[in-house]
C-alpha cells in the first residue's frame, strides 16, 4: 500500500510539477511587466522557451504559445515593433489566440501613431468594458501616439478620461509628465512625474525622470537621492550611474564622478550615452591640464558618436592648445553644422506641435534625423508624415534615397515611383546656406 501511495504522489508530481512551476514563472513574469521592468520581463520570459524545434506535446506548445505572446507584448510596449511582430508570429503558429493577436497588432498601429484608423475600433473595445488590463493597454497605447502624432488636445482628452476611470492609477500622470518635456516645461514635467512616482514608488521609469529633471532644475541632493534609489533598483542602468556622477560633478566630487563615468563605460550603454561619459572624463583631464589625455578622450567620445556638438567643441579647444589649428577649426565647423541642424529639428519640433498634421515638417524632421544617423526615429517621422498624406512626394523621395542607400533597391524602387521630381525637404534651407544634408 505504502509503494502504491508512493508511485501515485510520483505520477502527480510528474504531472502537476511542470504546470506549477510554469504558473510560478509566469506569475513573476506578469509582476516585472506590471512594474514595467521589460528587461527582467525579457529574460524570464527567454529561459523558459524550447530551443531548437517546436514542442509536441500539447501542454508544452501552450506553455510556449503563452510566452511567444508575452515576450511580444513587452517587445511591443518597447516599440520595438519587428521583434514584436516575430513573437506574436510564432505565437500564432503554436495556437494563440488570433483575437488577442490582432488587438496587440492594433495597439502597435495606434503606438506607432496610426491612431486615426484604430482609435474607433478601440473606443468601441473601451465602450464595452470588459478586461481591465486590456483597457489600461488601449488607453495607454492611445496616449502614446497621440502624443507621438502631436494631437496633444487629444492625449489630454485620454489621459483625463483614463485617471477619471482609475483614479489610483499613476500611468495617467505619467503620460501627463511626457506631454510637460515635450512642451520643454521641466517644473510641471517634475511634478507630474512626482505625483505617479507617489503613487508607485516602484515605478522605476517615472523615478529616473523625477531623478533627471531635478538635475536639471538644480535640485541636487534630491536628485542625488533618487539617483541612488534607481542604482538600488538596478545598479548597471548606465542612465542611472551618469546621472549621479553628474549630481557629484557638479556637487565638487571629481573623483567620485569620475570613477562613476568610467563604471558607466563598463556597462550596457547606448552611442549617446558613451560619448556624455567620455566627453566628461575628458573635460575633467584638461581642467587638470592633462590636454593631451583630454584630447584622447575627445577624441574617442566623437567616434563613438559624432553628432556630439559638445564633444567636437571641447575637442576643437584641445586641439588648439596642442598646435593643431587645422584640426581644431575642422572640428568647430562641423559642431556649427551640427548645432544648425539640431536647432532647425528644435524649430520644426515646436511648430509641429501647433500643426499635427503638417507633413511637411515631418518629412523634414525625418530628413535631418536620417542624415545624423538616427535610423529608427528618422524613419518614424517620415512614416507619420506619410499616414497624414499619402502621397507626399518629398517624403518618398527620402525613403527612396535610404532604401538604395542600405542595398533595399525593391523599396527604393517603390518609394522613387512615387517620389516624381520631389525635392528632398529643407533643399531650401541648404540653398540658402544652411547644412549639407
Amino acid at each position: 500500500l505504502l509503494f502504491g501511495l508512493l508511485a501515485l504522489l510520483l505520477a502527480v508530481a510528474a504531472w502537476w510539477g511542470p504546470g506549477l512551476r510554469e504558473a510560478a514563472a509566469l506569475s513573476a513574469i506578469r509582476g516585472a511587466i506590471a512594474e514595467h521592468d521589460w528587461a527582467k520581463a525579457e529574460s524570464l520570459l527567454r529561459a523558459g522557451l524550447p530551443a531548437g524545434a517546436e514542442p509536441t506535446a500539447l501542454r508544452a506548445r501552450a506553455a510556449a504559445a503563452q510566452r511567444q505572446f508575452l515576450l511580444g507584448r513587452v517587445f511591443r510596449r518597447q516599440r520595438r515593433f519587428a521583434e514584436a511582430e516575430r513573437c506574436f508570429e510564432a505565437a500564432a503558429d503554436l495556437g494563440w489566440s488570433a483575437e488577442e493577436i490582432d488587438r496587440q497588432r492594433m495597439l502597435a498601429r495606434a503606438q506607432r501613431g496610426d491612431v486615426r484608423v484604430v482609435e474607433e475600433r478601440i473606443g468601441a473595445f473601451l465602450a464595452e468594458g470588459g478586461d481591465d488590463a486590456f483597457a489600461e493597454d488601449c488607453y495607454e497605447s492611445l496616449a502614446e501616439g497621440f502624443i507621438g502624432s502631436f494631437r496633444m488636445d487629444d492625449a489630454r482628452e485620454c489621459l483625463d478620461f483614463w485617471s477619471r476611470w482609475q483614479p489610483g492609477n499613476p500611468r495617467p500622470s505619467f503620460w501627463m509628465g511626457v506631454i510637460e518635456e515635450r512642451y520643454e516645461r521641466p517644473v510641471m514635467a517634475l511634478e507630474r512625474f512626482s505625483k505617479a512616482l507617489a503613487m508607485n514608488p516602484s515605478d522605476y521609469e517615472a523615478r529616473i525622470r523625477v531623478a533627471r529633471l531635478e538635475l536639471d532644475t538644480a535640485r541636487l541632493d534630491d536628485a542625488r537621492h533618487q539617483f541612488r534609489a534607481c542604482l538600488e533598483q538596478r545598479p548597471d542602468d548606465p542612465r542611472a550611474v551618469i546621472g549621479l556622477a553628474d549630481c557629484l560633478l557638479r556637487a565638487g566630487d571629481l573623483a567620485a564622478a569620475r570613477d562613476l563615468y568610467l563604471d558607466a563605460l563598463t556597462t550596457d550603454v547606448t552611442k549617446e550615452q558613451a560619448a556624455a561619459a567620455l566627453t566628461e572624463l575628458g573635460q575633467m583631464a584638461l581642467e587638470e591640464g592633462d590636454v593631451a589625455r583630454g584630447a584622447g578622450l575627445l577624441e574617442q567620445a566623437v567616434n563613438v558618436d559624432p553628432r556630439g556638438t559638445r564633444a567636437r567643441l571641447t575637442l576643437a579647444g584641445a586641439l588648439l592648445r596642442l598646435g593643431d589649428a587645422e584640426g581644431a577649426k575642422r572640428e568647430r565647423d562641423t559642431a556649427q553644422r551640427l548645432a544648425e541642424r539640431q536647432r532647425r529639428l528644435a524649430t520644426i519640433t515646436h511648430e509641429a506641435l501647433g500643426k499635427p498634421d503638417d507633413p511637411d515638417l515631418r518629412a523634414e524632421a525625418g530628413t535631418i534625423l536620417l542624415d545624423e544617423g538616427f535610423e529608427r526615429e528618422g524613419l518614424e517621422w517620415l512614416e507619420t508624415a506619410l499616414r497624414i498624406a499619402p502621397t507626399h512626394a518629398p517624403s518618398h523621395r527620402v525613403l527612396a534615397d535610404h532604401y538604395a542607400a542600405s542595398g533595399e533597391m525593391e523599396r527604393a524602387a517603390h518609394h522613387r515611383g512615387l517620389a516624381g521630381d520631389a525635392s528632398r525637404p529643407g533643399a531650401a534651407m541648404v540653398e540658402a546656406g544652411g547644412a549639407a544634408p
